[in-house]
């Protein structure tokens, strides 16, 4: 199987926030590795793909109001395509399978990471995996989805963090 992830950021939002730009091939090999492995039947079919998009408070904050009716910005949205009832379902026979989108605001995470004195660069990986998880209809609504999402996230983070 082959992983695509399609990145939109036009406005180049992650530079002007300072986040180093992530090597977009070992994330792709991380995240089909990370699919070959727990979802097999997924991994048989030719391509998968993902959409990645960065983008300012103000659009997230209509993001967020127009498909959550929450009236704030946030730092990741997944629009996942096959996520019914909090089961992944995507279709076992066709040849290339879009897992969904990811939108990412750079500023809210950099604001995140600052306040938390960590890393921003780090912390927008770690938005990353978390945006990825939801593709594949991990939910964190219970304190124990979100014990479990939250251990996988940083699993997908030092996968990532040891290729490059």
């Amino acid at each position: 199987m082959k992983l695509a992830v399609q990145i939109d950021d036009e406005e180049g939002l992650l530079e002007e926030f300072g986040i180093k730009v992530p090597d977009y091939d070992a994330l792709e090999e991380v995240w089909r590795e990370y699919l070959e492995e727990t979802d097999p039947d997924l991994a048989a079919s030719e391509m998968a793909s993902v959409s990645l998009k960065f983008c300012s408070t103000q659009t997230m904050k209509d993001l967020n109001r127009r498909y959550r009716f929450l009236d704030e910005t946030t730092d990741v949205l997944s629009f996942p395509m096959w996520e019914r009832g909090g089961e992944f379902t995507p279709p076992r026979d066709w040849s290339e399978i879009p897992l969904g989108d990811i939108v990412i605001c750079p500023e809210v995470v950099k604001l995140s990471s600052d306040g938390e004195n960590r890393d921003a660069s780090v912390d927008f990986l770690r938005v990353l995996m978390h945006g990825f998880l939801h593709l594949l209809a991990w939910d964190h609504d219970t304190e124990e989805k979100e014990t479990a999402m939250f251990s996988e996230q940083e699993n997908l983070l030092e996968r990532y963090l040891q290729k490059v």
